[in-house]
């Protein structure tokens, strides 16, 4: 019996289009292969480790901009992970209030998969930035008194700061 680590290796093609647009001049036009190649990309799932083989083709713009990325639906640009993956590892931090090490974990144990700790950090940013202050700030009902504390856990040698609604918490 297959192990649960051990991964299923799920090849995805790029269906090639008869017309594409140059992301740098705006100019649609025929495609024109210009190259390919395969990158690896990490996909939650339950019963075990997933791991997509996805064909990566690059068209050749007719003026001289630089050769583009075809878009592939479910994988942003630059990632090693679906999007469905990093929409889960960010509503983890959210839902749990849990730190980036334990949602790595919690991936680990429950999707058979692995975040790093640095890339599930970055996504809780960019899922943040997408916010205003005031909008968060309305959406926590703030009384406008605020009140913060240190806490300092007995395994640990820094402090954590903990910031609360006085009158509410």
């Amino acid at each position: 019996m297959p192990n649960r680590h051990d991964p299923t290796i799920k090849t995805i093609k790029t269906r090639l289009p008869k017309w594409v647009v140059c992301p740098c001049c705006g100019l649609r036009q025929p495609f024109k292969k210009e190259k390919e190649h395969y990158k690896k990309v990490k996909d939650i799932n339950v019963d075990r480790t997933v791991i997509l083989n996805v064909q990566m083709v690059y068209a050749k713009c007719q003026k001289s901009c630089p050769s583009f990325a075809l878009p592939i639906p479910g994988i942003e640009k630059y990632q090693r992970t679906t999007v469905r993956f990093k929409k889960e590892a960010v509503a983890s931090l959210i839902e749990d209030n849990s730190t980036t090490i334990r949602t790595s974990a919690k991936f680990d144990r429950i999707f058979n998969t692995s975040g790093s700790k640095s890339a599930i950090d970055r996504w809780k940013h960019q899922e943040a930035s997408q916010y205003s202050f005031k909008e968060i700030i309305a959406q926590l009902d703030f009384s406008g008194i605020l009140c913060f504390d240190e806490y300092k856990p007995k395994r640990s040698k820094t402090y954590d700061l903990i910031a609360s609604d006085a009158l509410t918490d």
